[in-house]
């Protein structure tokens, strides 16, 4: 499994990353979590055919995780899209999806199936893998989800509350990608810190802690010293265009 990080950012504008973006490639099948500003340039940039991969994933309607939805639909009609799309998210980002659509049917599909996947109604199996989703606490609709494929598990938590709700879904992971929006000095209820994101992937029992979602203040702060003293496996900082392979 190929992790590559298309941004570490958030909707704050900063020359250095991207808003949040996280292409997955798990044999010849690329799962997209997330579509902030910019995404559809950074998958050409990735190799990432765009008129044939088939899965988008969302964790929630915030602009900053997928602002470039539209865009890429838009994007599928001029290229005469045949190949179906599955978006993959909760009901209330679908039913915001199709909203949107009806704001813009030039971005409506025309030669190919946009398939709906009501991620909560049990999981879904894509060819060789499978995912669950849990709720994340950011927002009533926020989801976390957790990609089982070739034999390791990723947790990707999206925009999260600390609290007991992700520990067991997030347990024993190979690889945890948990947001990390503020420094601990300014942190806010509804997204995690260098040391909520150690404690969550120590209690957790995950093997290796990826932080990203940084908003500015983030880049003036040791975040991985942070963390390290809530936990102590290994643990990286994410950077727009991070390789990472479990």
């Amino acid at each position: 499994m190929e992790i590559i990080v298309l941004g570490s950012g958030t909707g704050y504008p900063n020359p250095r990353r991207f808003p949040p973006g996280l292409l997955v490639r798990v044999g010849e099948s690329p799962l997209l979590f997330d579509a902030g500003s910019g995404t559809l340039y950074r998958l050409l940039r990735a190799g990432v055919d765009v008129g044939a991969w088939e899965y988008a994933l969302f964790t929630h309607s915030h602009s900053d995780h997928c602002a470039d939805l539209i865009p890429m639909l838009q994007a599928f009609a001029l290229m005469r899209r045949t190949r179906p799309l599955h978006v993959i998210a909760s009901p209330a980002f679908l039913g915001w999806m199709r909203a949107m659509v009806d704001l813009n049917p030039w971005a409506r599909p025309s030669l190919y199936d946009l398939r709906e996947v009501d991620i909560t109604r049990g999981g879904f199996a894509g060819p060789g893998w499978t995912v669950d989703a849990a709720p994340s606490g950011h927002t009533p609709e926020s989801l976390a989800f957790r990609l089982r494929a070739e034999g390791k598990t990723l947790v990707y938590t999206g925009d999260a509350s600390p609290g007991e709700h992700l520990i067991s879904f997030a347990r024993e992971a190979d690889l945890l990608i948990a947001e990390c929006s503020f420094p601990d000095e300014s942190a806010e209820p509804y997204h995690l810190t260098p040391t909520s994101a150690g404690t969550l992937a120590e209690e957790a029992r995950v093997k290796h802690l990826v932080l990203t979602h940084f908003y500015p203040p983030c880049d003036r702060v040791d975040v991985a010293a942070v963390a390290a003293k809530a936990y102590s496996g290994p643990i990286t900082v994410a950077q727009d265009g991070l390789v990472l392979r479990i």
